[in-house]
């Protein structure tokens, strides 16, 4: 295998452990191993915008570019999910909570109108 497909598949598999991380149990609580990804992606795209990928010139260049959006996009789509499960954790108000809530006041609905 050559240079450019092994940096490619490099590039997919990063793609891919961007998704596998928010499978792991409570990958929230994981910031070390979160900041390291998100790093990781930011280092990725310099390099591809910088240097590229090699075999990818001239009218090919484009997949540097589209590769590197790739990556921008995960890494603000990464930090919002972080944003909204620290949101949930300071809320205390897991769905769980929520449906526990839910179940309460209709209990204490049906208490009141007998």
């Amino acid at each position: 295998m050559d240079t450019s497909t092994t940096l490619l598949l490099l590039v997919a598999a990063l793609l891919g452990i961007n998704n596998l991380i928010f499978h792991l149990p409570k990958w929230e609580q994981r910031r070390g191993l979160f900041w390291f990804l998100q790093l990781l992606n930011l280092a990725v795209i310099i390099a591809l915008l910088v240097v590229g990928i090699p075999g990818f010139a001239g009218a090919t260049r484009a997949i540097n570019w589209v590769l590197a959006l790739l990556l921008v996009l995960h890494i603000v789509g990464n930090n919002g999910r972080l944003l909204e499960a620290t949101r949930a954790g300071k809320d205390g108000t897991s769905e769980a909570d929520l449906a526990k809530r839910d179940q309460i006041k209709s209990a204490l609905k049906r208490g009141a109108e007998e």
